[in-house]
């Protein structure tokens, strides 16, 4: 009748593939955890000068 269900990606480069079809906005990535997380430091740094 069909083919039967999907076995998946079956390299390495299928899978990356995959995992980037995936991505929806990147609020949880590591990198965008760590824009956060630097901006927060800087701010406060800021503020911390601001109130001198």
């Amino acid at each position: 009748m069909h083919g039967g269900k999907s076995t998946g990606p079956r390299t390495a480069e299928g899978l990356e593939r995959s995992r980037k079809a995936n991505w929806r906005h990147g609020y949880y990535a590591a990198e965008a955890k760590l824009e956060r997380m630097q901006a927060r430091i800087e701010m406060a740094a800021l503020r911390k000068l601001l109130k001198l």
